[in-house]
């Protein structure tokens, strides 16, 4: 092919990410825009967040003018995508419309079918298969199924100098991938169909990490599966970040049952803010682990959050998923139970979602399982719980997230839970007298929280089991409400 041919070929193309809030960025199509780059075509990237007017977002496509465009879709986004898509396909038919990532990439067929604005979907990893697409666009719609990079380092370093000050000077999450696969098999999660795990060299690990904190960058989200999956890599590259002078705090999502002593000795020396280690519990009832396939050791898992906690001053965010086979709602509140005993900083109360693609969506049929046909798939009742348990769970989750997950109750929660028979009994209680006054899912001040909880507390508890955690509450209030605010009503009873 001469170089005129070529000029005549190259498609200006916009890769468009979609993201679910403004502090997340997307690392796909940064290493897609990177690699094409690097072949010389024409492409480039832009963000927005499914809280943006479509209208807003249109016609900003619209005014970039390029021949194709490409969608990075996952269950968050793809509803926002396909109104986007089609109706950009209105006002611009002669250009090239293609999509990829995890949601589309299940169903793709199906999907080109009964989506005609659609020219092209790419399934599966698309640095080698969205430079070949743009290249020669076929006349044809149809599906491509993108090779996999065998080797990581043949990957650009995907944040230009000018995206990464941009992305620092905004204050985002900065997401990073140092390996990709999964070396287990849970049946809930897609990386569960990706064998084997492929790995970027140390040496490019230590000097990107380093390029961040030179940058400035708040938080540094790994986006591998279960990053300490080797335990020697992971000790290295631990190691390094507590040896850095900075301040970027470093977020990895890790199996707590696979740290070792050694590996805790180590984490044991990491300043307060450097690290922040999420960790997925799911469930406690082995039963549940068994039937998801998932790969824990309990008991150890426990021990070892403990002693991060006991031991380290890494924030420690865990996982729960109600929902998941064999587990009821009387199972689900003893896995809450022993979640809450680890004691970490943060318990997330999730909804299984049943992924295209999933073995957990394959076997549905198997375990009754009634789940929403849109994305994102979330589960309304199996075998084992009714959709009433979890619109109950659902409302723990909201006074869950406001009392112990905000952090804003510590001393609090200490003293009035074992008022109660179990922290479930305490959240579950609390989220039935929101329910009652028609609080849940509403708009309520952070100042009013405290308000409602002394009222509450007071209905359940003498007034001499009540003195002491009223105590507590007002040291509380007044670490976050101490300007201005004035003295509630409660404040002044005691």
């Amino acid at each position: 092919m001469t170089s005129a041919t070529k000029a005549e070929n190259k498609m200006k193309t916009l890769m468009v990410a979609i993201n679910a809030k403004y502090v997340h960025t997307n690392i796909a199509v940064r290493y897609i825009t990177e690699y094409t780059k690097r072949q010389g075509l024409d492409f480039d990237f832009c963000e927005f967040t499914i809280n943006e007017p479509q209208n807003s977002v249109l016609g900003k496509l619209y005014a970039a003018d390029c021949d194709a465009y490409g969608f990075s879709c996952y269950i968050w986004n793809i509803g926002y995508v396909l109104r986007l898509c089609q109706n950009l396909k209105k006002l611009l038919p002669d250009r090239k419309i293609f999509l990829g990532g995890p949601e589309v990439s299940f169903d793709a067929e199906k999907l080109l079918c009964e989506n005609e604005f659609i020219d092209c979907i790419v399934c599966g990893e698309g640095e080698l298969a969205v430079p070949e697409l743009v290249k020669d666009f076929p006349s044809e719609r149809k599906v491509i199924h993108g090779e996999k990079i065998k080797d990581l380092a043949d990957l650009p370093f995907p944040y230009s100098d000018d995206d990464l000050k941009a992305t620092v000077a905004g204050e985002k999450l900065v997401y990073y991938e140092t390996s990709r696969g999964c070396p287990f098999n849970c049946s809930y999660c897609l990386s569960s169909v990706d064998a084997g795990v492929r790995f970027l060299s140390l040496d490019r690990v230590k000097a990107e990490i380093k390029r961040f904190s030179d940058s400035g960058a708040m938080t540094v989200k790994f986006v591998d599966r279960t990053f300490n999956a080797d335990k020697k890599r992971a000790l290295e590259i631990w190691k390094y970040c507590i040896e850095l002078d900075t301040k970027t705090c470093f977020h990895f999502e890790i199996g707590a049952d696979l740290l070792d002593d050694e590996t805790i000795g180590v984490l044991k020396t990491a300043p307060e803010g450097r690290f922040q280690f999420e960790i997925g519990i799911q469930s406690t009832n082995e039963k549940t682990v068994l039937e998801i396939c998932r790969v824990t050791n309990l008991e150890r898992l426990a021990e070892n959050i403990k002693k991060l906690r006991l031991h380290t001053k890494v924030h420690l965010h865990t996982d729960l998923i109600a929902g998941l086979p064999v587990e009821n709602f009387e199972s689900f509140a003893k896995s809450f139970n022993d979640a809450y005993a680890m004691t970490p900083h943060v318990i997330q109360l999730g909804f299984l979602k049943f992924l295209k693609g999933s073995p957990m969506r394959e076997r549905s049929a198997m375990h009754g399982a009634v789940f929403d046909d849109f994305a994102p798939y979330e589960v309304f009742s199996t075998n084992w719980i009714s959709y009433s348990e979890i619109l109950r769970l659902k409302s723990v989750e909201d006074v869950l997230e406001r009392y112990f997950n905000s952090g804003r109750f510590i001393r609090t929660l200490k003293k009035a839970i074992p008022k109660f028979d179990t922290p479930f009994d305490f959240y579950h209680n609390l989220a039935m007298f929101w329910e009652k006054k028609g609080l849940v899912g509403q708009g309520v001040k952070r100042i009013s929280l405290y308000g409602l909880l002394y009222e509450f507390l007071r209905a359940d508890m003498t007034e001499e089991e009540l003195k002491p955690v009223i105590a507590e509450m007002k040291k509380d209030f007044s670490d976050w409400h101490s300007n201005g605010v004035g003295t509630p009503e409660w404040y002044k009873l005691y």
